[in-house]
């Protein structure tokens, strides 16, 4: 299956990056993802403009600057993420991973992809802003959301 991404100036894209096998890292790994986010921010011009965070899980919605960079801005996030753990982290990772991606130099942190749908419209954002809102009680979760203006 060929999927084509959508690079539209002026839209909001919602993204859901999860951790591989669902490894629940995230929260207990807050600081460096918040990092993370930090140094993609020095490096692409885009607004996050809401996020909500769960152990092995994120969804937030972003407005870049260029639409093309978006692929890169989330890429960029993964890998200082990736980057920012101990090395017993990792190693544990990696003993999770099959012998392809171990071949590929997977990290066994995240999954290869990514969800990503374009914002179109009103009723789009507010659909997606009442998923971030629910999302947390769905998976029990403690999260807030952020929401930004």
């Amino acid at each position: 299956m060929n999927y084509k991404r959508v690079f539209a100036d002026g839209h909001s894209y919602f993204i859901t990056m999860v951790t591989y096998h669902r490894n629940p890292l995230l929260i207990e790994h807050i600081d460096l993802l918040r990092q993370a986010f930090v140094m993609s921010k020095t490096r692409y011009d885009y607004c996050l403009d809401a996020i909500v965070i769960l152990p092995d899980h994120l969804h937030m919605i972003i407005t870049p600057q260029n639409p093309q960079e978006y692929p890169k801005i989330i890429t960029y996030i993964k890998r200082n993420f990736v980057y920012g753990l101990n090395d017993e982290v990792k190693d544990f990772a990696k003993t999770n991973i099959s012998s392809s991606n171990y071949r590929r130099q997977h990290s066994g942190i995240w999954q290869d992809r990514y969800y990503e749908h374009t914002i179109r419209n009103k009723k789009d954002w507010d659909e997606k802003i009442e998923y971030l809102r629910t999302n947390p009680i769905k998976h029990r979760g403690l999260t807030s959301l952020e929401v930004h203006s």
